[in-house]
């Protein structure tokens, strides 16, 4: 090949090789990973909250997360809850449970799994409700609003949302839980608040024992309320999904005894009297010794009272709380 045309050959290459620079265009191996797409449709804002792959380092997802909701609704691909939570669904009926999220993700080893569960609830003050009565365990701090753990299980609440992260394994539980609770609760930007009527409530209660809650159904699956008939209970204290209840327990001159009092906020001063009325007569009567030992009273439109009279007697929080509850 001739000296001409060999410069010919190289001046073409570098022309080239030029053009591609000034083009942007890199070598397969300069390439930039690809970032996870960014979920699209009528679940985004829900679908974002959970860790993709390599978010929580060495973990990632088995799947894309499944949809539940209240009901069934096949276009928008969301199942009944009852098919997640055969047990537990019942009590997100009574908390304007709008859909949830269940995703499974797999550790370094394949007997190493999280289930991360995300609910979407109408409110902040309806996700801490669900998370009253549905987390135990042991406070967890520095986590959302509020945390709580149990053996393996983290559940807390932030913003509108609830969520229960469960850990399988052989390894120490705490430190994966932590870390998927910090991975959700960093992409959930509101702190949320807790329900106004709590405020009303004396302080010094006892770390677990405080329960929000609206109707009958949730009440009755707290196994320290007094109910020797159940159904007459529900009838006279006609709970709806619009009446607040709270019911906080402290502690008392007996270990492991509580003095537990209770608010129940009604639409009106008549509805709170009527309750009074038919719900003081049924105690009255009733030879129950638990029940015997409940007293209410109305205030406005509040029915308060306490389970616990005779320990109540001792330090009256039912007196502390009356006159901080709003008319």
């Amino acid at each position: 090949m001739s000296t001409i045309r060999r410069g010919l050959v190289l001046a073409v290459m570098l022309g080239f090789a030029a053009a591609m620079a000034a083009a942007g265009c890199s070598s397969p191996t300069e390439q930039p990973p690809a970032k996870p797409e960014e979920p699209t449709g009528p679940h985004a804002t829900l679908l974002k909250l959970f860790p993709k792959a390599g978010t929580v380092p060495g973990w990632k997802p088995q799947g894309p997360p499944k949809i539940y909701g209240p009901t069934v609704n096949l276009a928008d691909a969301v199942e009944p809850l009852v098919g997640d939570l055969p047990n537990e669904a019942v009590l997100f009926q009574g908390y304007n449970y709008r859909k949830s999220g269940t995703s499974r993700y797999t550790g370094a080893q394949p007997t190493d799994t999280v289930t991360l569960r995300i609910f979407d609830m109408e409110s902040p003050s309806e996700a801490f409700g669900i998370f009253s009565v549905m987390a135990k365990g042991r406070e967890f701090q520095g986590v959302g609003l509020a945390a709580r753990m149990e053996r393996n299980s983290l559940k807390f609440v932030k913003g509108n949302s609830y969520v229960w992260i469960e850990y399988a394994g052989a390894a120490d539980a705490e430190p994966v839980l932590k870390d998927f609770a910090g991975a959700v609760a960093g992409e959930i930007k509101s702190p949320g608040y807790r329900p106004s009527i709590l405020s009303s409530f004396p302080k010094g209660s006892v770390d677990g024992e405080l329960y929000y809650l609206h109707t009958f159904e949730t009440l009755a699956t707290l196994s320290f309320v007094p109910k020797a008939d159940r159904e007459v209970v529900k009838q006279r204290l006609s709970l709806t999904p619009q009446t607040d209840v709270v019911i906080v327990g402290y502690p008392t001159e007996t270990p492991g005894v509580l003095n537990t009092i209770f608010a129940i906020r009604y639409g009106s001063a008549a509805e709170a009297e009527s309750s009074y009325n038919m719900y003081s007569q049924y105690l009255e009567t009733s030879s129950d010794p638990k029940e015997k030992n409940t007293t209410v009273a109305q205030k406005g439109q509040y029915l308060v009272g306490t389970f616990n009279a005779e320990e109540n007697s001792v330090h009256d929080r039912l007196r502390e709380l009356l006159p901080e509850l709003a008319q």
